[in-house]
Protein backbone atom coordinates (compact mmCIF):
# COMPACT_ATOMS: atom_id res chain seq x y z
CA UNK A 1 0.00 0.00 0.00
CA UNK A 2 1.42 3.37 -1.02
CA UNK A 3 0.09 6.89 -1.60
CA UNK A 4 1.60 8.19 -4.86
CA UNK A 5 0.34 11.63 -5.86
CA UNK A 6 -2.25 14.28 -5.05
CA UNK A 7 -3.61 16.57 -7.76
CA UNK A 8 -5.67 19.77 -7.58
CA UNK A 9 -7.45 20.94 -10.76
CA UNK A 10 -9.29 24.23 -11.15
CA UNK A 11 -11.39 24.72 -14.28
CA UNK A 12 -9.48 21.97 -16.06
CA UNK A 13 -5.97 23.20 -15.21
CA UNK A 14 -3.55 21.39 -12.91
CA UNK A 15 -3.07 23.91 -10.11
CA UNK A 16 -1.16 21.86 -7.60
CA UNK A 17 0.61 18.50 -7.76
CA UNK A 18 1.95 16.85 -4.61
CA UNK A 19 3.98 13.62 -4.92
CA UNK A 20 4.23 11.49 -1.78
CA UNK A 21 7.51 10.10 -0.49
CA UNK A 22 7.94 6.54 0.78
CA UNK A 23 8.23 7.43 4.48
CA UNK A 24 8.28 10.95 5.96
CA UNK A 25 6.20 13.66 4.22
CA UNK A 26 6.34 17.18 5.65
CA UNK A 27 3.87 19.99 4.91
CA UNK A 28 5.12 23.30 6.24
CA UNK A 29 5.27 27.05 5.74
CA UNK A 30 8.01 28.79 3.75
CA UNK A 31 11.13 29.02 5.90
CA UNK A 32 12.64 32.18 4.52
CA UNK A 33 9.66 34.46 4.79
CA UNK A 34 8.84 37.44 6.96
CA UNK A 35 5.10 36.75 6.73
CA UNK A 36 3.33 34.47 9.14
CA UNK A 37 3.04 30.82 8.24
CA UNK A 38 -0.44 30.61 9.76
CA UNK A 39 -3.62 30.32 7.67
CA UNK A 40 -1.81 29.31 4.50
CA UNK A 41 -3.53 25.91 4.20
CA UNK A 42 -1.14 23.49 5.90
CA UNK A 43 -4.11 21.46 7.20
CA UNK A 44 -6.01 21.57 3.92
CA UNK A 45 -4.39 18.52 2.28
CA UNK A 46 -5.34 16.27 5.20
CA UNK A 47 -8.92 17.52 5.17
CA UNK A 48 -9.18 16.98 1.41
CA UNK A 49 -7.79 13.46 1.72
CA UNK A 50 -10.40 12.79 4.39
CA UNK A 51 -13.04 14.19 2.00
CA UNK A 52 -11.79 11.83 -0.73
CA UNK A 53 -12.46 9.04 1.74
CA UNK A 54 -16.12 10.12 1.81
CA UNK A 55 -15.72 12.66 4.59
CA UNK A 56 -17.46 16.01 4.92
CA UNK A 57 -16.43 18.99 2.82
CA UNK A 58 -17.19 21.45 5.65
CA UNK A 59 -13.75 21.36 7.37
CA UNK A 60 -12.16 22.41 4.07
CA UNK A 61 -13.92 25.79 3.86
CA UNK A 62 -15.83 26.28 7.16
CA UNK A 63 -14.03 28.08 10.00
CA UNK A 64 -13.70 25.61 12.89
CA UNK A 65 -14.08 28.21 15.65
CA UNK A 66 -16.91 30.38 14.32
CA UNK A 67 -18.51 27.82 11.97
CA UNK A 68 -18.76 30.41 9.19
CA UNK A 69 -17.64 29.89 5.56
CA UNK A 70 -14.28 31.23 4.44
CA UNK A 71 -15.60 33.45 1.69
CA UNK A 72 -12.69 33.19 -0.77
CA UNK A 73 -12.74 29.38 -0.72
CA UNK A 74 -16.55 29.21 -0.78
CA UNK A 75 -16.63 31.47 -3.86
CA UNK A 76 -13.95 29.33 -5.52
CA UNK A 77 -16.02 26.17 -4.97
CA UNK A 78 -19.17 27.93 -6.20
CA UNK A 79 -17.81 29.76 -9.25
CA UNK A 80 -15.23 27.24 -10.49
CA UNK A 81 -14.99 23.53 -11.14
CA UNK A 82 -12.51 22.35 -8.53
CA UNK A 83 -11.47 18.69 -8.62
CA UNK A 84 -9.12 16.82 -6.28
CA UNK A 85 -7.69 13.36 -6.86
CA UNK A 86 -5.42 10.83 -5.15
CA UNK A 87 -3.33 8.24 -6.94
CA UNK A 88 -2.21 5.21 -4.96
CA UNK A 89 -1.09 1.59 -5.11
CA UNK A 90 -3.55 -0.58 -3.24
CA UNK A 91 -2.91 -3.53 -0.98
CA UNK A 92 -3.29 -5.69 -4.10
CA UNK A 93 -0.52 -3.60 -5.75
CA UNK A 94 -3.05 -2.27 -8.27
CA UNK A 95 -2.90 1.39 -9.38
CA UNK A 96 -6.01 3.47 -8.63
CA UNK A 97 -7.17 7.08 -8.90
CA UNK A 98 -10.02 8.37 -6.76
CA UNK A 99 -11.42 11.81 -7.61
CA UNK A 100 -14.15 14.15 -6.37
CA UNK A 101 -15.34 17.66 -7.03
CA UNK A 102 -15.09 20.25 -4.27
CA UNK A 103 -18.46 21.98 -4.33
CA UNK A 104 -20.85 23.47 -1.77
CA UNK A 105 -23.65 21.82 -3.75
CA UNK A 106 -23.85 18.21 -2.56
CA UNK A 107 -25.37 17.14 -5.88
CA UNK A 108 -22.11 18.16 -7.61
CA UNK A 109 -19.83 16.29 -5.20
CA UNK A 110 -19.64 13.39 -7.62
CA UNK A 111 -17.51 10.25 -7.33
CA UNK A 112 -14.95 9.38 -10.00
CA UNK A 113 -12.96 6.15 -10.03
CA UNK A 114 -10.15 5.59 -12.52
CA UNK A 115 -11.60 8.22 -14.83
CA UNK A 116 -15.16 6.93 -14.73
CA UNK A 117 -18.07 8.51 -12.88
CA UNK A 118 -19.49 5.92 -10.46
CA UNK A 119 -21.99 5.72 -7.63
CA UNK A 120 -20.91 6.44 -4.07
CA UNK A 121 -21.45 2.76 -3.26
CA UNK A 122 -19.07 1.62 -6.03
CA UNK A 123 -16.53 4.29 -5.10
CA UNK A 124 -16.51 3.37 -1.39
CA UNK A 125 -16.46 -0.37 -2.09
CA UNK A 126 -13.33 0.09 -4.22
CA UNK A 127 -11.56 2.07 -1.49
CA UNK A 128 -12.58 -0.39 1.21
CA UNK A 129 -11.19 -3.28 -0.80
CA UNK A 130 -8.03 -1.72 -2.25
CA UNK A 131 -6.98 0.45 0.72
CA UNK A 132 -8.40 -1.34 3.76
CA UNK A 133 -8.87 -4.94 2.56
CA UNK A 134 -12.43 -4.87 3.88
CA UNK A 135 -15.17 -6.67 1.94
CA UNK A 136 -17.79 -6.87 4.69
CA UNK A 137 -20.41 -4.38 5.86
CA UNK A 138 -18.36 -3.40 8.89
CA UNK A 139 -16.24 -1.56 9.76
CA UNK A 140 -17.39 1.32 7.56
CA UNK A 141 -15.12 3.79 5.80
CA UNK A 142 -16.12 6.64 8.11
CA UNK A 143 -15.32 4.62 11.21
CA UNK A 144 -11.84 3.81 9.87
CA UNK A 145 -10.83 7.14 8.30
CA UNK A 146 -10.34 9.08 11.58
CA UNK A 147 -7.57 6.64 12.58
CA UNK A 148 -5.57 7.35 9.42
CA UNK A 149 -6.47 11.00 8.86
CA UNK A 150 -5.98 12.77 12.18
CA UNK A 151 -7.16 16.13 10.88
CA UNK A 152 -8.80 17.58 14.01
CA UNK A 153 -7.69 18.43 17.53
CA UNK A 154 -9.83 15.58 18.86
CA UNK A 155 -8.24 13.01 16.58
CA UNK A 156 -4.77 14.34 17.40
CA UNK A 157 -5.29 14.04 21.16
CA UNK A 158 -7.11 10.68 21.42
CA UNK A 159 -5.16 7.47 20.94
CA UNK A 160 -8.14 5.11 21.13
CA UNK A 161 -11.33 7.20 21.03
CA UNK A 162 -10.28 9.01 17.87
CA UNK A 163 -13.80 9.16 16.38
CA UNK A 164 -15.92 11.84 18.07
CA UNK A 165 -19.00 11.46 15.85
CA UNK A 166 -22.29 11.26 17.70
CA UNK A 167 -23.23 7.84 16.36
CA UNK A 168 -20.09 6.01 17.52
CA UNK A 169 -20.91 2.99 19.70
CA UNK A 170 -19.03 0.46 21.77
CA UNK A 171 -19.73 -2.08 19.05
CA UNK A 172 -18.13 0.25 16.47
CA UNK A 173 -14.97 0.62 18.57
CA UNK A 174 -14.84 -3.12 19.07
CA UNK A 175 -15.19 -3.82 15.32
CA UNK A 176 -12.66 -1.13 14.29
CA UNK A 177 -9.96 -2.26 16.70
CA UNK A 178 -10.36 -5.95 15.97
CA UNK A 179 -10.00 -5.06 12.29
CA UNK A 180 -6.95 -2.86 12.97
CA UNK A 181 -5.36 -5.72 14.88
CA UNK A 182 -5.59 -8.12 11.95
CA UNK A 183 -9.07 -9.60 12.38
CA UNK A 184 -9.93 -10.29 8.73
CA UNK A 185 -13.55 -11.39 8.51
CA UNK A 186 -15.39 -8.97 10.79
CA UNK A 187 -18.70 -10.41 9.54
CA UNK A 188 -18.00 -13.38 11.85
CA UNK A 189 -18.53 -11.07 14.82
CA UNK A 190 -21.98 -10.06 13.58
CA UNK A 191 -22.87 -13.66 12.77
CA UNK A 192 -21.70 -14.92 16.17
CA UNK A 193 -23.58 -12.14 17.96
CA UNK A 194 -26.73 -12.86 15.96
CA UNK A 195 -26.46 -16.61 16.60
CA UNK A 196 -25.93 -16.11 20.32
CA UNK A 197 -28.96 -13.82 20.49
CA UNK A 198 -31.04 -16.34 18.52
CA UNK A 199 -29.89 -19.24 20.71
CA UNK A 200 -30.73 -17.32 23.89
CA UNK A 201 -34.19 -16.65 22.47
CA UNK A 202 -34.68 -20.33 21.64
CA UNK A 203 -33.47 -21.34 25.10
CA UNK A 204 -35.95 -18.96 26.76
CA UNK A 205 -38.80 -20.23 24.59
CA UNK A 206 -37.80 -23.85 25.16
CA UNK A 207 -37.72 -23.29 28.90
CA UNK A 208 -41.18 -21.74 28.75
CA UNK A 209 -42.61 -24.61 26.67
CA UNK A 210 -41.05 -27.24 28.91
CA UNK A 211 -42.52 -25.49 31.93
CA UNK A 212 -46.01 -25.45 30.39
CA UNK A 213 -45.71 -29.07 29.26
CA UNK A 214 -44.57 -30.14 32.70
CA UNK A 215 -47.07 -28.10 34.73
CA UNK A 216 -50.08 -28.98 32.57
CA UNK A 217 -48.98 -32.62 32.24
CA UNK A 218 -49.47 -32.32 28.49
CA UNK A 219 -47.73 -35.56 27.55
CA UNK A 220 -49.97 -37.56 29.90
CA UNK A 221 -53.06 -35.70 28.65
CA UNK A 222 -52.20 -36.54 25.04
CA UNK A 223 -51.90 -40.24 25.87
CA UNK A 224 -55.21 -40.16 27.76
CA UNK A 225 -57.03 -38.40 24.89
CA UNK A 226 -55.65 -40.89 22.36
CA UNK A 227 -56.95 -43.79 24.47
CA UNK A 228 -60.41 -42.17 24.73
CA UNK A 229 -60.51 -41.50 21.00
CA UNK A 230 -59.59 -45.10 20.20
CA UNK A 231 -62.35 -46.29 22.51
CA UNK A 232 -65.00 -44.00 20.96
CA UNK A 233 -64.00 -44.86 17.39
CA UNK A 234 -64.15 -48.53 18.23
CA UNK A 235 -67.59 -48.18 19.81
CA UNK A 236 -68.85 -46.26 16.78
CA UNK A 237 -68.09 -49.17 14.43
CA UNK A 238 -67.88 -52.06 16.87
CA UNK A 239 -69.52 -55.51 16.55
CA UNK A 240 -72.89 -55.81 18.21
CA UNK A 241 -74.64 -59.13 18.74
CA UNK A 242 -72.31 -60.83 16.33
CA UNK A 243 -72.84 -58.26 13.60
CA UNK A 244 -69.82 -56.32 12.49
CA UNK A 245 -70.84 -52.84 11.43
CA UNK A 246 -67.62 -52.39 9.53
CA UNK A 247 -68.64 -55.36 7.41
CA UNK A 248 -72.10 -53.82 6.85
CA UNK A 249 -70.54 -50.56 5.68
CA UNK A 250 -68.26 -52.53 3.37
CA UNK A 251 -71.27 -54.34 1.85
CA UNK A 252 -73.08 -51.04 1.33
CA UNK A 253 -70.04 -49.68 -0.49
CA UNK A 254 -69.92 -52.80 -2.70
CA UNK A 255 -73.62 -52.47 -3.58
CA UNK A 256 -73.19 -48.80 -4.44
CA UNK A 257 -70.27 -49.65 -6.73
CA UNK A 258 -72.44 -52.26 -8.50
CA UNK A 259 -75.33 -49.78 -8.78
CA UNK A 260 -73.03 -47.23 -10.36
CA UNK A 261 -72.06 -49.76 -13.05
CA UNK A 262 -75.72 -50.67 -13.62
CA UNK A 263 -76.71 -47.01 -13.90
CA UNK A 264 -74.21 -46.56 -16.72
CA UNK A 265 -75.46 -49.71 -18.47
CA UNK A 266 -79.17 -48.72 -18.13
CA UNK A 267 -78.48 -45.25 -19.46
CA UNK A 268 -76.66 -46.70 -22.47
CA UNK A 269 -79.52 -49.14 -23.24
CA UNK A 270 -82.14 -46.43 -22.93
CA UNK A 271 -80.22 -44.28 -25.39
CA UNK A 272 -80.00 -47.11 -27.96
CA UNK A 273 -83.75 -47.99 -27.67
CA UNK A 274 -84.70 -44.35 -27.92
CA UNK A 275 -82.63 -43.98 -31.13
CA UNK A 276 -84.37 -47.03 -32.72
CA UNK A 277 -87.86 -45.72 -31.91
CA UNK A 278 -87.05 -42.25 -33.18
CA UNK A 279 -85.62 -43.59 -36.47
CA UNK A 280 -88.70 -45.76 -37.11
CA UNK A 281 -90.97 -42.83 -36.49
CA UNK A 282 -89.06 -40.74 -39.02
CA UNK A 283 -89.16 -43.53 -41.65
CA UNK A 284 -92.88 -44.02 -41.11
CA UNK A 285 -93.78 -40.38 -41.80
CA UNK A 286 -91.61 -37.78 -43.41
CA UNK A 287 -89.20 -40.18 -45.11
CA UNK A 288 -92.01 -41.93 -46.95
CA UNK A 289 -93.51 -38.71 -48.25
CA UNK A 290 -90.06 -37.53 -49.20
CA UNK A 291 -89.45 -40.65 -51.35
CA UNK A 292 -92.81 -40.33 -53.12
CA UNK A 293 -92.27 -36.63 -53.85
CA UNK A 294 -88.79 -37.44 -55.10
CA UNK A 295 -90.16 -40.12 -57.47
CA UNK A 296 -92.82 -37.74 -58.84
CA UNK A 297 -90.16 -35.10 -59.54
CA UNK A 298 -88.03 -37.64 -61.46
CA UNK A 299 -90.97 -38.60 -63.73
CA UNK A 300 -91.93 -34.99 -64.39
CA UNK A 301 -88.36 -34.11 -65.26
CA UNK A 302 -88.36 -36.90 -67.85
CA UNK A 303 -91.53 -35.34 -69.42
CA UNK A 304 -93.38 -38.54 -68.79
CA UNK A 305 -97.00 -38.37 -67.76
CA UNK A 306 -97.79 -40.39 -64.76
CA UNK A 307 -101.05 -41.58 -66.30
CA UNK A 308 -99.27 -43.02 -69.33
CA UNK A 309 -96.85 -44.99 -67.17
CA UNK A 310 -99.16 -45.87 -64.36
CA UNK A 311 -98.07 -49.42 -64.17
CA UNK A 312 -94.39 -48.44 -63.89
CA UNK A 313 -95.23 -45.84 -61.28
CA UNK A 314 -97.18 -48.31 -59.16
CA UNK A 315 -94.28 -50.72 -59.34
CA UNK A 316 -91.85 -47.99 -58.29
CA UNK A 317 -94.06 -47.10 -55.36
CA UNK A 318 -94.22 -50.73 -54.34
CA UNK A 319 -90.44 -50.93 -54.57
CA UNK A 320 -89.94 -47.86 -52.41
CA UNK A 321 -92.45 -49.12 -49.90
CA UNK A 322 -90.57 -52.38 -49.72
CA UNK A 323 -87.31 -50.44 -49.34
CA UNK A 324 -88.68 -48.48 -46.37
CA UNK A 325 -90.04 -51.61 -44.72
CA UNK A 326 -86.67 -53.31 -45.14
CA UNK A 327 -84.90 -50.30 -43.61
CA UNK A 328 -87.29 -50.27 -40.65
CA UNK A 329 -86.68 -53.96 -40.07
CA UNK A 330 -82.94 -53.41 -40.24
CA UNK A 331 -83.05 -50.51 -37.80
CA UNK A 332 -85.34 -52.40 -35.42
CA UNK A 333 -83.17 -55.51 -35.43
CA UNK A 334 -82.09 -56.31 -31.87
CA UNK A 335 -84.59 -53.94 -30.25
CA UNK A 336 -86.28 -56.74 -28.34
CA UNK A 337 -82.94 -57.92 -27.01
CA UNK A 338 -82.03 -54.40 -25.88
CA UNK A 339 -85.38 -53.98 -24.13
CA UNK A 340 -84.92 -57.31 -22.40
CA UNK A 341 -81.45 -56.30 -21.19
CA UNK A 342 -82.79 -52.94 -20.03
CA UNK A 343 -85.60 -54.62 -18.08
CA UNK A 344 -83.21 -57.08 -16.39
CA UNK A 345 -80.76 -54.28 -15.47
CA UNK A 346 -83.58 -52.14 -14.07
CA UNK A 347 -84.87 -55.04 -11.99
CA UNK A 348 -81.34 -55.79 -10.72
CA UNK A 349 -80.85 -52.12 -9.78
CA UNK A 350 -84.08 -52.18 -7.80
CA UNK A 351 -83.07 -55.38 -6.03
CA UNK A 352 -79.74 -53.84 -5.06
CA UNK A 353 -81.55 -50.79 -3.76
CA UNK A 354 -83.67 -53.02 -1.55
CA UNK A 355 -80.53 -54.81 -0.26
CA UNK A 356 -78.82 -51.52 0.48
CA UNK A 357 -81.83 -50.13 2.30
CA UNK A 358 -81.99 -53.32 4.32
CA UNK A 359 -78.37 -52.94 5.33
CA UNK A 360 -78.97 -49.30 6.29
CA UNK A 361 -81.92 -50.33 8.37
CA UNK A 362 -79.83 -53.05 9.98
CA UNK A 363 -77.07 -50.55 10.77
CA UNK A 364 -79.54 -48.04 12.24
CA UNK A 365 -81.24 -50.68 14.26
CA UNK A 366 -78.09 -51.50 16.23
CA UNK A 367 -77.69 -48.03 17.69
CA UNK A 368 -79.81 -44.92 17.69
CA UNK A 369 -78.67 -42.13 15.42
CA UNK A 370 -78.69 -39.71 18.39
CA UNK A 371 -76.10 -41.84 20.15
CA UNK A 372 -73.93 -41.95 17.03
CA UNK A 373 -74.21 -38.18 16.71
CA UNK A 374 -73.16 -37.66 20.34
CA UNK A 375 -70.19 -39.97 19.86
CA UNK A 376 -69.10 -38.10 16.75
CA UNK A 377 -69.37 -34.77 18.59
CA UNK A 378 -67.27 -36.10 21.44
CA UNK A 379 -64.67 -37.38 18.97
CA UNK A 380 -64.53 -33.92 17.33
CA UNK A 381 -64.08 -32.22 20.70
CA UNK A 382 -61.28 -34.59 21.68
CA UNK A 383 -59.63 -34.16 18.25
CA UNK A 384 -59.50 -30.38 18.78
CA UNK A 385 -58.02 -30.75 22.24
CA UNK A 386 -55.50 -33.28 20.94
CA UNK A 387 -54.50 -30.93 18.09
CA UNK A 388 -53.97 -28.07 20.54
CA UNK A 389 -51.82 -30.14 22.89
CA UNK A 390 -49.92 -31.78 20.04
CA UNK A 391 -49.18 -28.31 18.56
CA UNK A 392 -47.45 -27.35 21.82
CA UNK A 393 -45.31 -30.49 21.68
CA UNK A 394 -44.58 -29.93 17.96
CA UNK A 395 -43.58 -26.31 18.60
CA UNK A 396 -41.32 -27.41 21.44
CA UNK A 397 -39.73 -30.08 19.20
CA UNK A 398 -39.31 -27.50 16.41
CA UNK A 399 -37.52 -25.10 18.76
CA UNK A 400 -35.41 -27.99 20.02
CA UNK A 401 -34.36 -28.86 16.45
CA UNK A 402 -33.57 -25.24 15.57
CA UNK A 403 -31.59 -24.87 18.79
CA UNK A 404 -29.47 -27.89 17.87
CA UNK A 405 -28.81 -26.53 14.35
CA UNK A 406 -27.97 -23.01 15.54
CA UNK A 407 -25.71 -24.40 18.26
CA UNK A 408 -23.87 -26.44 15.63
CA UNK A 409 -23.50 -23.32 13.46
CA UNK A 410 -22.20 -21.38 16.46
CA UNK A 411 -19.67 -24.12 17.19
CA UNK A 412 -18.38 -23.96 13.61
CA UNK A 413 -18.24 -20.15 13.65
CA UNK A 414 -16.58 -20.19 17.06
CA UNK A 415 -13.78 -22.26 15.56
CA UNK A 416 -13.28 -19.64 12.83
CA UNK A 417 -13.55 -16.89 15.44
CA UNK A 418 -10.87 -18.57 17.54
CA UNK A 419 -8.50 -18.57 14.55
CA UNK A 420 -9.18 -14.87 13.91
CA UNK A 421 -8.70 -14.02 17.58
CA UNK A 422 -5.40 -15.90 17.49
CA UNK A 423 -4.29 -13.53 14.70
CA UNK A 424 -5.41 -10.58 16.81
CA UNK A 425 -3.46 -11.80 19.83
CA UNK A 426 -0.28 -12.24 17.77
CA UNK A 427 -0.66 -8.77 16.28
CA UNK A 428 -1.36 -7.27 19.72
CA UNK A 429 1.75 -8.83 21.24
CA UNK A 430 3.93 -7.36 18.51
CA UNK A 431 2.17 -4.01 18.72
CA UNK A 432 2.66 -3.78 22.50
CA UNK A 433 6.35 -4.47 21.98
CA UNK A 434 6.68 -1.71 19.36
CA UNK A 435 4.56 0.78 21.33
CA UNK A 436 6.70 0.27 24.43
CA UNK A 437 9.87 0.78 22.38
CA UNK A 438 8.60 4.08 20.99
CA UNK A 439 7.30 5.43 24.30
CA UNK A 440 10.48 4.40 26.06
CA UNK A 441 12.49 6.19 23.40
CA UNK A 442 10.39 9.37 23.61
CA UNK A 443 9.36 9.42 27.27
CA UNK A 444 11.87 7.10 28.97
CA UNK A 445 8.77 5.24 30.19
CA UNK A 446 7.17 2.16 28.65
CA UNK A 447 3.52 2.87 28.07
CA UNK A 448 1.22 -0.08 28.41
CA UNK A 449 -1.45 -0.84 25.86
CA UNK A 450 -4.02 -3.61 25.92
CA UNK A 451 -6.99 -4.57 23.82
CA UNK A 452 -8.49 -6.30 26.87
CA UNK A 453 -9.62 -8.99 24.49
CA UNK A 454 -12.48 -11.19 25.69
CA UNK A 455 -11.95 -14.32 23.61
CA UNK A 456 -15.19 -15.90 24.73
CA UNK A 457 -17.33 -12.94 23.65
CA UNK A 458 -15.08 -11.87 20.78
CA UNK A 459 -14.99 -8.33 22.15
CA UNK A 460 -12.29 -5.86 23.13
CA UNK A 461 -11.91 -2.65 25.10
CA UNK A 462 -8.65 -0.95 23.94
CA UNK A 463 -6.89 1.21 26.49
CA UNK A 464 -3.58 3.02 26.88
CA UNK A 465 -2.18 3.32 30.40
CA UNK A 466 -0.86 6.82 29.91
CA UNK A 467 0.00 7.72 33.49
CA UNK A 468 3.00 9.83 32.50
CA UNK A 469 1.48 11.99 29.75
CA UNK A 470 -0.72 15.07 29.95
CA UNK A 471 -4.28 14.96 28.66
CA UNK A 472 -3.65 17.93 26.43
CA UNK A 473 -0.70 19.56 24.75
CA UNK A 474 2.37 18.33 22.99
CA UNK A 475 2.96 15.23 25.10
CA UNK A 476 -0.53 13.93 24.33
CA UNK A 477 -0.08 14.59 20.61
CA UNK A 478 3.24 12.80 20.77
CA UNK A 479 1.56 9.83 22.39
CA UNK A 480 -0.92 9.67 19.51
CA UNK A 481 1.96 9.79 17.03
CA UNK A 482 3.88 7.00 18.80
CA UNK A 483 0.63 5.02 18.87
CA UNK A 484 0.31 5.39 15.09
CA UNK A 485 3.97 4.82 14.27
CA UNK A 486 3.88 1.63 16.36
CA UNK A 487 0.88 0.53 14.30
CA UNK A 488 2.63 1.10 10.95
CA UNK A 489 5.72 -0.75 12.18
CA UNK A 490 3.60 -3.67 13.41
CA UNK A 491 1.78 -3.86 10.04
CA UNK A 492 5.19 -4.11 8.42
CA UNK A 493 6.56 -6.61 10.95
CA UNK A 494 3.50 -8.88 10.66
CA UNK A 495 3.16 -8.32 6.90
CA UNK A 496 -0.52 -7.62 7.53
CA UNK A 497 -2.87 -6.46 4.77
CA UNK A 498 -3.60 -3.16 6.46
CA UNK A 499 -2.95 0.50 5.51
CA UNK A 500 0.57 1.66 6.37
CA UNK A 501 0.09 5.41 6.18
CA UNK A 502 -1.08 8.09 8.60
CA UNK A 503 -1.59 11.86 8.48
CA UNK A 504 -0.92 14.00 11.56
CA UNK A 505 -2.13 17.58 11.55
CA UNK A 506 -0.41 20.40 13.41
CA UNK A 507 2.42 19.02 15.53
CA UNK A 508 3.61 22.51 16.55
CA UNK A 509 2.96 21.92 20.26
CA UNK A 510 5.43 19.03 20.38
CA UNK A 511 8.88 19.85 21.69
CA UNK A 512 11.49 20.11 18.93
CA UNK A 513 13.62 17.41 20.54
CA UNK A 514 10.70 15.00 20.19
CA UNK A 515 9.95 16.25 16.66
CA UNK A 516 13.48 15.34 15.60
CA UNK A 517 13.14 11.86 17.12
CA UNK A 518 9.77 11.44 15.46
CA UNK A 519 11.14 12.44 12.05
CA UNK A 520 14.07 10.09 12.41
CA UNK A 521 11.83 7.18 13.40
CA UNK A 522 9.41 7.97 10.58
CA UNK A 523 12.23 7.88 8.02
CA UNK A 524 13.06 4.33 9.15
CA UNK A 525 9.48 3.13 8.66
CA UNK A 526 8.21 0.90 5.87
CA UNK A 527 5.21 3.18 5.67
CA UNK A 528 4.18 6.79 5.11
CA UNK A 529 3.67 9.55 7.67
CA UNK A 530 2.34 12.93 6.56
CA UNK A 531 2.75 15.79 9.07
CA UNK A 532 1.98 19.49 8.98
CA UNK A 533 3.86 22.08 11.01
CA UNK A 534 5.19 25.64 11.05
CA UNK A 535 8.71 25.98 9.73
CA UNK A 536 9.50 28.20 12.74
CA UNK A 537 9.88 24.97 14.75
CA UNK A 538 12.95 24.06 12.71
CA UNK A 539 16.27 25.80 12.98
CA UNK A 540 18.50 26.09 9.94
CA UNK A 541 20.30 22.83 10.67
CA UNK A 542 17.00 20.94 11.14
CA UNK A 543 15.57 22.51 8.00
CA UNK A 544 18.51 21.40 5.90
CA UNK A 545 18.43 17.90 7.40
CA UNK A 546 14.74 17.35 6.63
CA UNK A 547 14.32 19.60 3.58
CA UNK A 548 14.31 16.64 1.20
CA UNK A 549 11.22 15.29 3.01
CA UNK A 550 9.18 18.45 2.49
CA UNK A 551 6.43 17.70 -0.07
CA UNK A 552 4.55 21.00 0.24
CA UNK A 553 5.81 24.45 1.30
CA UNK A 554 3.15 27.14 1.58
CA UNK A 555 3.19 30.86 2.26
CA UNK A 556 0.94 33.89 2.24
CA UNK A 557 1.81 34.28 -1.45
CA UNK A 558 1.36 30.59 -2.17
CA UNK A 559 -1.68 29.36 -0.28
CA UNK A 560 -3.04 25.91 -0.92
CA UNK A 561 -5.72 26.98 -3.44
CA UNK A 562 -3.56 29.82 -4.84
CA UNK A 563 -6.15 32.44 -3.90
Amino acid sequence: MKLLRFLLEIDGEETREIPFLDNLNIITSKKKSDASGNSVGKSTLGRILDYLFDGSINPIYIDDEFQTPKQEIEQLFTNSEVYVSLEYLGLDNQYSIIKRRLSTDTDLQNYILNGQKVTSKEYIAHIMGSVFNVYSAKPTIRKLAPKFFRTTQHRMTKTVNFDNSRNISKSDINTVFLYLFNFDDTEILSKVHKLKTTIKGYERNLKAFNSVISQDKIVGSISKIKRELAKLEKSLLSSEKGIDKLEIVSKINTIEDEQNSLSIEILSLELKIKNILKTNEILKTSEQHHLIDELRTIYEYASVKIESTLEDYQQALAFHEHLLNTKREFVSHGQDKLQDQHEKATIKFGQLNIQKQSLFDELKSKKKMEEISDTIKEIGKLDKELAKLTAIIDKKDDIDSKLILETQSLTELSSELETELGNVTSFEEKYIENFKDYTCNFYDVEYNFSLHLDREKGECAPHVDDVESNNEGGLKRLEVITFDLAYIKTVSDMQASRPNFVLHDSIDEIDIQHVRKMFDESIKLSGQQIVSMLSDKLDEQDYKKYESYIILELSQDNKFFNI
